[in-house]
């Protein structure tokens, strides 16, 4: 019987299921690792490797859905409006966190010896590796643009270098992350400026890591990408500027503004 829309019915499959297993085996694991209790590193590695795999999956027959042309115009435009929704969800998750930053900042209790930062901490210097770390992301926000119209023109030769590029100032960026950390005079347990920076860069630098791989596999996969279909390179610089903007809040009220001494 001939198709008469231009949506694409998904078979029946046993990945969402899956899916949900594997998080909540990592979620107990978790959880168990956080009470001490013996080999639940075993049972959060299980969970979370399980969630990895099934995601694999999931994103491989998405992929062979698209070679077989399953993905019309309407199906990419519910694509698309898919990861501005997911894009929006995660800005609302960082805009928590800034926002409680800057509460603690601009109301530091006695416990914190109403100072800001608090009594004892030695904030990162913003004009270090952050700095640096900033110039890096900045250029990649162009790189991936260019791969992303050099695409457009079928230009694959030009797509693929800006994109190795894109994919390369994202891994110095997660080294520089690193390199911060492993320099950084407090942890997170150290106050409620501990917790909230490494939750919240911490979490950039994660959502840093899956656009590097999201970018990745668009570079392998660029010879099948042509100017109507390349939903999935879109996504991820769409994916990547996202990264970018919220590095540039970081940046600025995290790193500048939160690292300057305040007393009330």
């Amino acid at each position: 019987m001939r198709q008469q829309h231009p949506f694409h019915l998904v078979d029946s499959s046993p990945w969402p299921f899956l899916t949900s297993i594997g998080v909540l085996v990592t979620a107990l694991g978790l959880i168990l690792s956080f009470h001490r209790y013996q080999n639940s590193s075993i049972i959060l590695m299980f969970g979370f490797l399980v969630f990895l795999y099934v995601l694999f999956l999931w994103w491989r027959d998405v992929m062979r859905e698209s070679r077989l042309h399953y993905h019309t115009t309407r199906v990419q435009t519910g694509l698309q409006l898919g990861m501005v929704l997911f894009i929006t969800t995660e800005a609302m998750f960082f805009v928590g966190l800034l926002w409680a930053f800057i509460h603690a900042a601009s109301q530091p209790s006695v416990y914190l010896s109403n100072q800001w930062p608090p009594e004892g901490i030695i904030p990162v210097e913003w004009h270090g590796r952050p700095l640096l770390n900033t110039a890096l992301l900045f250029a990649s926000y162009f790189s991936a643009n260019v791969a992303r119209y050099a695409l457009e023109e079928n230009n694959h030769k030009l797509a693929f270098s800006n994109l190795v590029i894109t994919v390369l100032l994202g891994l110095l960026f997660t080294f520089y992350q690193y390199l911060e950390y492993s320099t950084a005079a407090f942890t997170m347990s150290d106050s409620v400026f501990g917790s909230v920076f490494y939750l919240a860069t911490g979490f950039h630098g994660f959502h840093v890591i899956v656009g590097v791989i999201f970018l990745f596999v668009c570079l392998i996969r660029l010879k099948e990408f042509s100017v109507n279909h390349s939903v999935g390179l879109k996504l991820a610089v769409l994916y990547w500027h996202f990264v970018d903007i919220v590095w540039i809040f970081l940046m600025g009220i995290i790193y500048y503004w939160g690292s300057y001494k305040k007393h009330f």
